[in-house]
């Protein structure tokens, strides 16, 4: 057979094939030429399209269609030329795709005709038009070729057409020598086998069309943003789409036929089946959160919207669930009402330390005039050193709750020229209870004679206490240390250096550190927040800050601020 259009199947032993441009054409090796007057029985005719029909069943292409009902009539009638064609414009509308037994003459590769009679033959009126892409010719035109050593004798031939729901697809055509009689059966023929072609034509078109719509809705499940479950009227889960999948670490395939309420927590259950069955019934179903395991730990949040199923019949089959990743909306809204608590709470501070200032400030005076009396009136020195603690208790608590109030009041300073390794100092100070805490020891390394720098002093005082106090944290149980340094940088800026020998930060999660409300501490010991400021608070210095960590071993942030000119 010839296929000049893309391919080349196999073609006949007695001509060579043409090949010609825009034309799927497939010539069937002819079989022995034994000649037989009455033509084929009935049943011989019927196994014979039978056994084309069997051979279409199942995906397949429109070529091979036409091919297996051509080598079907060719083995009924081996006297007789066939040729099935299908019109422009079906699959591909530069292409034609026939099968014939013989080569079609070139006039008529790159056209499809059909006589008024063919057009009858398949019910349709004497007045009915084909398609455009085809000619309508009043008699039919042979186009068919002989092949080597047959002789070259007038043809007369007789066609019907291959419809599809009314339309016409293409045309059946059969040649034979003018003037013979017409084989019998041979039109009774052509009309079945049109109309099996036909059928096998839509139907292998739908299977197509069907498998091309189901790869496009796997490919759709597979990589959409959004979770998604197909149910049915039993709560089994029919379909899971891949973000549902990927968003709780549950494997897709054992989601298949799991009961939905296996999903859910005993104590959502009740709530989770109330919207199941209201879906079901087509009612109003208010969207409703699932928590879920999700994956690379901790709960997954996602809210569904619930919707129904319907058959060809319009009955219910069951239930769609189309859901949206709420987990990081609610983890934000946690956060953010844990930092307006911490907001409300430095409110507070001023309050606070005024309260305890007044006390304060009354042992402050009264030890001092105790030491003195005491110093006069020749006290012991045992009770003179533990008058001078108290004094020094007390100068302590008053330099902390200073320090408070500068972290916790909203600054309404101006910049102003400040040292960098007094401000560090102060810092160190009020984040003595934390050092404590941690048990790490603090090495200092402050350069002499920097220059100063611009800042507001409160905002830089907040920079160097949560950097100390991050370190802090991160310093191991035993042997922690926490290395606070000041260096010239360049000509014109300062760099601060704050290193513990912690735990470190890993690749992934150091890329997040200054993002507000992340946190690599344990769930209720940070709020994310601080680096987010701390890095915000530089910026509007002038200046920059870089975190360089190394897991198991050590994380050190580089601070630097341009300096003012000696």
């Amino acid at each position: 057979m010839d296929d000049s259009a893309h391919r080349k199947p196999p073609i006949s032993e007695q001509a060579p094939e043409p090949r010609v441009s825009g034309v799927k054409s497939i010539i069937s090796p002819r079989q022995g030429r034994s000649r037989h007057a009455g033509g084929p029985t009935l049943p011989n005719v019927l196994a014979s399209l039978t056994q084309a029909q069997r051979e279409t069943d199942g995906p397949t292409t429109d070529e091979n269609i036409v091919r297996a009902y051509v080598h079907a009539l060719e083995r009924l009638y081996p006297t007789v030329r066939f040729a099935m064609r299908l019109s422009h414009g079906l699959v591909d509308p530069n292409v034609i795709v026939q099968a014939a037994t013989h080569h079609i003459h070139h006039d008529a590769l790159h056209e499809v005709s059909i006589t008024e009679a063919g057009l009858v033959r398949a019910g349709f009126s004497e007045t009915a038009e084909p398609p455009p892409a085809m000619v309508l010719r009043r008699t039919y035109e042979p186009i068919l070729v002989p092949g080597p050593g047959e002789e070259l004798v007038p043809a007369d031939g007789l066609d019907v057409a291959l419809t599809r729901a009314g339309e016409v697809l293409g045309v059946l055509a059969a040649e034979f020598e003018r003037g013979a009689d017409i084989p019998s059966r041979l039109e009774d023929a052509l009309l079945l086998a049109a109309t099996q072609a036909g059928a096998a034509i839509e139907s292998g078109r739908l299977r197509r069309e069907s498998l091309h719509l189901r790869d496009y809705l796997e490919k759709l499940l597979e990589h959409a943003n959004i979770p998604v479950l197909v149910i049915g009227r039993d709560r089994n889960i029919r379909v899971v789409s891949g973000a549902f999948g990927r968003i709780t670490g549950l494997d897709r395939a054992e989601l298949i036929s799991k009961d939905l309420l296996q999903l859910a927590a005993q104590n959502e259950r009740v709530r989770i089946l109330s919207a199941f069955v209201n879906a079901l019934r087509g009612g109003d179903v208010p969207p409703f959160e699932l928590r879920l395991p999700k994956a690379g730990g901790g709960n997954a949040r996602l809210q569904f919207t619930l919707a129904p199923i319907l058959d060809s019949e319009g009955t219910v089959a069951g239930v769609i669930a189309i859901g949206q990743d709420r987990t990081e909306v609610r983890e934000l809204e946690g956060q953010v009402i844990h930092a307006e608590k911490l907001a409300t709470l430095g409110q507070l501070a001023a309050g606070i330390v005024h309260e305890i200032n007044n006390p304060l400030t009354s042992i402050s005076v009264y030890g001092e005039y105790l030491m003195s009396k005491l110093s006069r009136s020749g006290a012991e020195q045992s009770d003179l050193k533990r008058m001078e603690r108290i004094l020094r208790s007390s100068d302590r608590i008053m330099s902390f709750t200073r320090n408070l109030l500068t972290y916790a009041r909203p600054s309404k300073e101006e910049a102003q020229p400040i040292s960098v390794n007094a401000v560090i100092a102060e810092a160190e100070v009020f984040c003595d209870h934390s050092i404590r805490e941690a048990n790490v020891t603090v090495v200092r390394n402050y350069a002499e004679n920097l220059p100063n720098v611009k800042a507001v002093h409160g905002q830089l005082h907040q920079v160097f206490v949560n950097l100390i106090t991050n370190a802090c944290n991160a310093a191991p149980a035993e042997g922690g240390r926490v290395q606070l340094s000041t260096r010239l940088y360049g000509n014109d800026q300062i760099q601060i250096e704050v290193q513990d020998n912690g735990v470190g930060i890993g690749p992934a999660e150091l890329s997040r550190v200054f993002e507000p409300f992340f946190s690599t501490r344990r769930k209720g010991k940070g709020t994310g927040l601080g680096l987010s400021i701390v890095k915000n608070i530089i910026e509007e210095h002038r200046g920059s800050i870089e975190i360089e960590s190394e897991v198991g071993q050590h994380t050190r942030v580089l601070v630097t601020l341009p300096s003012l000119r000696p």
